[in-house]
């Protein structure tokens, strides 16, 4: 994993030392080594972290000697082995065993047709010579970041938009409808624009050709999600194809020539990576987790059963409540935007203890929740589908049965909550005007339409909002916090649910096989009882990373937080009334259902505001 930066245009003689700064702002995404190659109107910048072969076979930008063709990659292609076989038998031929140079050896065979051959994460650039085109692309689901500008000076990419803005600081200014977007419809990274104005975001799943003759960027799409579900599909063969799909999926992401370990919160989804990765791994993968205090223990005893279980390290990482601002202050120049999760708080910190221990590559369970319908919402929207007749015959057992599930996994007030919102929309409409962040506008401030959702072709809710989750709503956020978070660090991070061969798959998977005998995520249920992990597998309830921060924020730091968003210069004011800001710490004081969520949105986006705007 690495941080990339390009610029084709006319470049003036200081360029390329203006480049090689901007560069340098990447350094923490590839701290192990450096490049830049130059040619008349191109230059590519590459800072690299060395995780397959380590030699300087390795490094980038990576040339190929009969063409003169360029590649800086970011990222890791997991089928290198396989994919590299297939190219020899084609009669290329190979100096290092780098993913890199299988990459550029497919891109020269394939060229765009190489990207549906690909399993793994990916933002890459290849500059061929002989035609004058570039080639930018990115991974099916945005795991790895692209942005790039475009202006009469040329076109100008890179892993993070603080390399642009040192190039062209004109961008260093607020894209209003993106940040509209984040706070008041819960969207990040969703219509192609990043904070920035004038800085945009490559979409997952697309490519782009650029030829500086014409200054013409065209965008392409190369994948999408299955159309529809798989009804034939039995709960026996169900069981046998996700664990052949999910087994390789993790075997190929221990491919590596360092280190390897695991972020493993006790929860359903990153034991089974630790189930399905510990029969492949030549020692037993260490174990990170989070814990705040003595008091505050996390999931720390979920994760002793977890990595017990395969007698596996585990190492406790505390997330203290001292330097809580301060460290998001860091957190918001990384991200080079605001967030929704406090959970980069105790990722923050596990990253920084994973990195001093010698283990440059964890591997994690992002991305099983917004495919497998782990969250409160899909049962209810289960239920709901139930109740109406839309999923089969209806019975009390039935009904019993999912009620039951639903307060055994999520409490039964929880479900009531997501109930009332699913049922009535203007409930919804009503809590957001009194506490979300409608409650705070300014007059006249408008909110962006909320773009359509990924439409499902059956009758189907749940994979309706499943879609709309994994390619709009939830996930492109967490995986834009997660790489942020990792990069800063120098810690490559690797999803085996984000595996394209076991979305596809799971996006097929019939209803009557996300909930099975009233429990949620029923076929990773019993992958993991097969697997050796039977207590996580049988756990009732689902925390992910908790954390206290709405407690926090109520803390003696919230004289901190209101002198933060109250003060007379704040960027926020031009959207928000001060004088709703303050109710709204006040209804947080007071445990007002869903306060500390928009209170944190807002802390998180002047943070930004402060380190990336002001300063």
């Amino acid at each position: 994993m690495c941080g990339i930066l390009g610029w084709l245009g006319r470049h003036r003689s200081e360029d390329a030392e203006r480049f090689g700064t901007a560069l340098d702002l990447l350094a923490h995404r590839g701290p192990d080594d450096r490049g830049v190659f130059a040619a008349p109107g191109v230059l590519l910048g590459h800072r690299r972290l060395s995780i397959l072969d380590l030699s300087p076979a390795g490094h980038q930008p990576m040339i190929d000697p009969a063409s003169g063709a360029a590649i800086v990659f970011n990222g890791e292609i997991y089928n290198h082995v396989e994919l590299r076989s297939e190219l020899e038998h084609l009669g290329h031929r190979f100096f290092g065993h780098s993913d890199t140079e299988v990459l550029l050896h497919a891109l020269i065979e394939w060229g765009e047709q190489a990207l549906p051959r690909l399993n793994g994460m990916w933002a890459f650039a290849y500059w061929q010579p002989a035609t004058q085109r570039l080639l930018l692309a990115r991974d099916r689901f945005g795991v790895k970041p692209l942005y790039y500008r475009e202006g009469p000076q040329g076109l100008a990419f890179a892993s993070e938009p603080k390399a642009l803005l040192a190039l062209f600081p004109e961008h260093r200014a607020v894209s209003e409808n993106a940040v509209l977007d984040f706070l008041g419809n819960n969207l990040l990274y969703t219509r192609g624009a990043s904070f920035y104005e004038g800085i945009h975001v490559l979409p997952p799943a697309h490519y782009a050709n650029y030829e500086p003759s014409t200054g013409k960027l065209r965008l392409s799409r190369y994948w999408n999600y299955p159309e529809r579900t798989d009804e034939a599909l039995s709960a026996e063969a169900a069981l046998a194809q996700f664990d052949a799909l999910f087994t390789d999926a993790v075997r190929l992401r221990l491919r590596s020539d360092v280190p390897v370990g695991l972020t493993l919160s006790g929860g359903l989804d990153s034991t089974g990576v630790l189930a399905a990765g510990s029969p492949y791994s030549a020692q037993p993968l260490t174990c990170f987790t989070s814990v705040y205090s003595a008091g505050e223990q996390g999931e720390l005893a979920w994760a002793q059963i977890a990595s017990g279980a395969v007698n596996a390290p585990l190492i406790a990482v505390p997330s203290p409540q001292e330097g809580w601002l301060d460290t998001l202050r860091k957190v918001a120049w990384h991200m080079d935007g605001p967030g929704y999760s406090p959970a980069v708080y105790p990722l923050w910190h596990l990253m920084l203890r994973a990195r001093a221990e010698g283990v440059p590559v964890l591997l994690e369970g992002q991305g099983a929740d917004e495919a497998l319908a782990g969250y409160p919402q899909y049962a209810v929207l289960e239920l709901l589908a139930y109740l109406s007749g839309k999923s089969g015959q209806r019975s009390l057992a039935g009904v019993a049965e999912r009620l039951s599930g639903l307060n055994r996994t999520f409490s039964l007030p929880w479900a009531l909550a997501w109930s009332a919102r699913e049922m009535s929309p203007m409930l919804l409409r009503w809590h957001r005007r009194r506490v979300g962040f409608q409650s705070l506008l300014r007059k006249g401030v408008v909110l962006p339409q909320v773009p359509e959702c990924p439409m499902s072709n059956n009758n189907d809710p749940v994979r309706q909002r499943l879609l709309a989750d994994h390619s709009l709503n939830i996930l492109p956020g967490l995986l834009h916090y997660g790489d942020a978070i990792s990069m800063a660090h120098g810690v490559e991070t690797r999803n085996p649910f984000m595996d394209y061969r076991l979305v596809e798959w799971m996006f097929k998977l019939p209803s009557q096989l996300r909930y099975k005998a009233g429990e949620t995520k029923w076929v990773l249920r019993e992958y993991l009882r097969a697997h050796g992990q039977t207590a996580i597998g049988n756990r009732p309830d689902k925390k992910g990373y908790p954390t206290p921060v709405g407690r926090w924020l109520a803390s003696e730091q919230a004289v901190a937080i209101e002198a933060l968003l109250l003060d007379s210069h704040s960027l926020l004011h031009q959207w928000c009334e001060p004088s709703k800001i303050k109710r709204l710490i006040t209804q947080n004081r007071q445990g007002v259902l869903a306060a500390e969520h928009h209170l944190y949105k807002l802390v998180s986006t002047q943070l930004w505001l402060n380190e990336c705007i002001s300063s």
